[in-house]
């Protein structure tokens, strides 16, 4: 799915940047965007619903899947301009209210809307761009039938650690 291309330093620096600064100016409270922003994989997540408890379920269910160097960060006013800096090959969104701001995000090449996406299916967002729609992880870390149903979505991802097209 993905080219193993080393980024260039260049960009590789503008990239991390451009994801610090993103981090900073947000003024989000408590909750920092983690990973590796040059990893090719954004997940979005709900920040309604995180916790601490969940910021570490997630940590341990990227590390099951061989994808501890994801960015993950939380929706937020400035989505738009985080994606458009990070240009990953895959995009997810971990639950409705993640898809939903995706989708508001207004992206003009957006092929297909995260919230019309079936969930755990790998669908083309843009042209360079995978989309993947998880259901929430908050009500997985309570409920045995959430919990199921968020891993067979979640372990679409281990296409990407094997470097597999997912489609």
């Amino acid at each position: 799915m993905f080219e193993n291309a080393s980024p260039s330093p260049a960009y590789e620096a503008k990239t991390s940047h451009e994801a610090a600064r993103l981090a900073r100016r947000s003024g989000r409270t408590g909750l920092r965007p983690f990973g590796d922003p040059l990893s090719g994989v954004v997940l979005v997540a709900e920040e309604h619903a995180a916790s601490d408890r969940l910021v570490e379920a997630l940590r341990r269910s990227l590390a099951a899947v061989k994808l501890d160097e994801a960015y993950v960060t939380w929706s937020s006013p400035d989505l738009l301009e985080e994606i458009l800096s990070l240009e990953p090959g895959a995009l997810v969104a971990v639950g409705p209210v993640a898809a939903r701001a995706i989708d508001a995000m207004g992206y003009p090449l957006a092929k297909t809307g995260f919230s019309e996406a079936p969930e755990g299916s790998w669908f083309a967002w843009t042209k360079d761009t995978f989309g993947l729609r998880l259901p929430a992880l908050a009500p997985a870390l309570v409920d045995a039938d959430a919990k199921r149903r968020f891993w067979r979505a979640f372990l679409s991802l281990r296409a990407l650690a094997r470097d597999e097209d997912p489609g």
